[in-house]
């Protein structure tokens, strides 16, 4: 009998969880109680920016675990999307807990959202319960689908030129264009667009401005 157990333990598919988590002491920590603390996780990525995993879209694993204060200005909504457009799902870990972020990260598809300051345990089950395909939601963290949606509507296009002119240093208008291929014209209209959905007051709305509104209505990131 114990033979035959040892050889189903052996036979059990192992579940693959790829990590992306800036501070590798963090990093390596979390592969360790992973792998430490479930049997059938095998931690096979490690990776220390979003352009490091990007490199490696097309051969990601079951569950990617996913910081998102990378300073990177890439809209979460995209990371998620990309991510969850190979086939992996995701579990995101972060330090930030505002409720319009977490649950834009539940709206672009993450299975689960743990606070950094949640217990190892509750990692575990959220990563278990994502590679069965499961939503993992901590009872405190419920209450952010009852908070209404963003006030300003942004589409797709409008959040990747707003994340790439006001996250983290900024960039220019012509710097946002090459990287989403449009001219520097086209990226005026998209700001202009989002300044009018954003605001509707007699005064031009600044450029700071405009970053802290993103901010309150969960579109930028606090340190982006």
């Amino acid at each position: 009998m114990g033979l035959f157990r040892r050889r189903f333990e052996a036979a059990t598919p192992k579940i693959h969880v790829d990590i992306l988590e800036d501070h590798a002491l963090l990093r390596e920590s979390l592969a360790s109680w992973l792998e430490a603390n479930a049997a059938t996780v095998k931690v096979v990525g490690r990776f220390s920016s979003w352009a490091e995993l990007a490199a490696s879209l097309g051969k990601l694993s079951d569950v990617v675990l996913l910081d998102i204060i990378l300073g990177d200005r890439i809209p979460l909504r995209s990371k998620i999307q990309a991510i969850l457009s190979t086939g992996s799902q995701v579990v995101v870990c972060s330090s930030l807990a505002t409720p319009l972020v977490i649950r834009q990260a539940f709206d672009a598809g993450a299975l689960a959202y743990v606070p950094k300051t949640a217990g190892a345990e509750v990692l575990t089950t959220a990563v278990l319960a994502a590679a069965r395909g499961e939503k993992f939601v901590l009872p405190e963290l419920a209450g952010v689908f009852d908070v209404p949606g963003p006030r300003i509507r942004l589409t797709p296009r409008e959040h990747e030129a707003v994340t790439l002119y006001l996250g983290g240093s900024g960039g220019t208008m012509a710097d946002v264009g090459a990287s989403l291929g449009i001219s520097a014209d086209g990226v005026k209209k998209l700001l202009v667009s989002v300044r009018r959905k954003a605001h509707n007051g007699p005064e031009p709305l600044s450029r700071p401005a405009l970053r802290e509104l993103l901010i309150a209505d969960g579109w930028l990131l606090p340190d982006q």
